[in-house]
């Protein structure tokens, strides 16, 4: 039997802590990325049938192609700005946002641009919503 947890959050995704270091020889700071852990989400894709800037995906030519995807996400636990997000699959492990300019659907990496809590009428925080965005660099080092 399924839990309510599971049917309203029937995805995971696999989250990365940004970690900073400083290099030895120039002093310069080194931003890498390792895996965190996985959480149960639910998310989905902006839509919007307007000219606003919500759309879930645009693409657009001028000095540099872009690529833009946004997405809502809902945890359990907060995913904060210094993380990023892959590997959005659902029950079956099946990858959800791909990179199709990869040569084997790379799950596409996601950027949080916001968090905000949910509360029940009592006050206490049972979920949190999250937009993500699709992250320029989509390596993770």
């Amino acid at each position: 039997m399924i839990d309510l947890v599971q049917s309203l959050l029937p995805m995971k995704l696999d989250v990365y802590r940004q970690i900073d270091s400083q290099n030895a020889n120039t002093g310069a700071i080194v931003k890498s990325w390792v895996y965190y852990k996985t959480v149960d989400c639910h998310a989905k894709g902006n839509i919007s049938n307007s000219s606003s800037n919500t759309n879930t995906d645009r693409q657009s030519f001028n000095n540099k192609y872009k690529n833009e995807q946004s997405l809502q996400i809902r945890t359990e636990e907060r995913i904060t700005l210094r993380e990023k997000i892959t590997n959005i699959r659902d029950m079956n492990s099946n990858a959800i946002w791909t990179e199709l300019n990869y040569p084997s659907d790379t799950p596409t990496v996601f950027e949080i641009t916001g968090s905000t809590p949910i509360v029940d009428p009592f006050g206490k925080v049972i979920a949190y919503n999250s937009t993500a965005t699709r992250s320029e660099n989509q390596q993770i080092e």
